[in-house]
């Protein structure tokens, strides 16, 4: 059963027929690891401990610098210089004390990524490089962790979700393509472009979480030129490197 402290949290999201009750307290027994808590992963984590998932596990190894604060606005001035997952650990706990919630101070490779992903019911991908994006692609697909990767760049976003049965990030994007994309760093990025994915971003895990459909094989774009979100769909390759058939 619900506390009465609970009931008045979360009163607005058990109001909905496929929520309730016993999506809320489902949501309570989840842990998410959110992987770069920048840019993107600021507003997911935000979204997630509002919407009460119990554990968090915060990964990234970045400290808080005064470039980070139009965009990560969970962040103080006088923040900077400390590791951003004990930052954002420290704003989860005031925000709701009831949260579990891990700072890791680490880099997803291949060699962490196995210890930093047990006990884990989802991954939410918010780092800022491509060779990241592909590890943590290949980790979760061999574990079979649902997982939602996203990126921005510019005025434009993407993400995808990989639940192991359709299509993954390689299959999207090849390890083996030559063409590498600007990162924010060189490119510039519109914070509110970061908010918008996160919210999707957060919004796609959360109905995974409870158990409810959510579109696969499809990559949503968000263009803030046009304040449009478009759909692609995608097919799995059966001579992807991560997903495929054995060759």
């Amino acid at each position: 059963m619900l506390s009465d402290d609970e009931y008045l949290r979360f009163g607005r999201q058990l109001l909905l027929a496929d929520w309730g009750e016993r999506g809320q307290q489902a949501l309570a027994e989840k842990c998410v690891a959110i992987i770069g808590v920048g840019g993107l992963g600021v507003p997911a984590l935000v979204n997630l401990a509002g919407a009460g998932v119990g554990r968090l596990r915060l990964i990234d190894a970045d400290t808080v610098s005064l470039s980070n604060l139009p965009r990560q606005w969970l962040y103080q001035p006088q923040q900077q210089g400390l590791a951003k997952v004990r930052a954002a650990k420290a704003w989860a706990e005031v925000h709701n004390p009831a949260l579990r919630v891990e700072a890791v101070v680490a880099m997803a490779d291949d060699a962490s990524l196995p210890s930093l992903l047990e006990g884990v019911d989802l991954v939410l991908d918010c780092t800022d490089n491509l060779d990241a994006r592909h590890c943590i692609n290949r980790h979760c697909v061999a574990l079979g962790l649902p997982l939602v990767t996203a990126a921005a760049v510019g005025w434009q976003g993407q993400l995808q979700l990989v639940d192991g049965q359709g299509a993954c990030f390689a299959c999207f994007s090849p390890p083996s393509e030559t063409l590498t994309p600007k990162s924010c760093r060189e490119a510039g990025v519109a914070g509110p472009v970061l908010t918008a994915v996160a919210g999707m971003q957060a919004l796609i895990a959360i109905r995974c979480l409870l158990g409810l459909t959510v579109p696969v094989d499809q990559v949503q774009r968000f263009d803030a030129h046009t304040l449009s979100w478009r759909s692609f769909g995608l097919t799995r390759q059966p001579q992807c490197s991560v997903c495929g058939e054995p060759q």
